[in-house]
């Protein structure tokens, strides 16, 4: 039986874009690409555990991680045809009402906690730990979509750039939201003797 997933189009270190050009997948908008995919799954597996965990307490914080994954996707259409040769593909694009409802949630959660005033060495349960991993991949992705942006003067990035910059805050913000008040502050005591 042939597979629907393997193509062998990609053997010689090659894929084709939504522009139908042919790169190296090592070019700046496959690994743009491929950090969005990382982020996707990080957010996927924070929401499952959140799920898993308590799924009528954390409701609302699934539903919305959820918007957030669909969201990566408009993001991703974007980078993989930068300067917009076939719009035919965008099911939409990442906008102010987009930002306005990530910022209104971080808000929201902030709202019912106390931040710390040092910096966090580490998390102090698992969802607040994926949490944090996801902060780190959210930033990963912010430095390729600017690389992107260098290589490509013509790609109209300033959505993205400020929804995906925001969304480390709001990892950031949800990890100790998950902790409830209780956090490992950074400590350079323990480095002493």
């Amino acid at each position: 039986m042939k597979s629907r997933v393997t193509t062998k189009q990609g053997d010689d270190g090659t894929s084709r874009t939504l522009a139908g050009e042919v790169l190296p997948k090592s070019h700046v908008l496959f690994e743009c690409c491929g950090w969005i995919d990382s982020l996707r799954a990080h957010t996927a597996l924070l929401r499952l555990e959140l799920i898993e965990q308590q799924p009528e307490e954390f409701e609302d914080l699934s539903q919305f991680l959820l918007w957030v994954m669909h969201a990566y996707f408009l993001i991703g259409t974007a980078c993989n045809d930068p300067l917009r040769t076939h719009p035919e593909y965008r099911k939409g694009e990442i906008g102010p009402d987009h930002l306005r409802r990530l910022e209104e949630e971080q808000e929201r959660l902030e709202a019912s906690l106390r931040l710390p005033k040092a910096f966090v060495v580490s998390a102090t349960n698992r969802p607040a730990a994926l949490a944090d991993l996801t902060a780190t991949v959210a930033r990963a992705l912010e430095r390729q979509v600017v690389r992107l942006k260098e290589a490509e003067p013509g790609f109209e990035a300033a959505h993205i750039l400020a929804f995906v910059n925001r969304l480390s805050d709001y990892f950031y913000v949800l990890a100790r939201y998950l902790e409830e008040g209780r956090h490992h502050a950074v400590n350079y005591g323990v480095l002493e003797g």
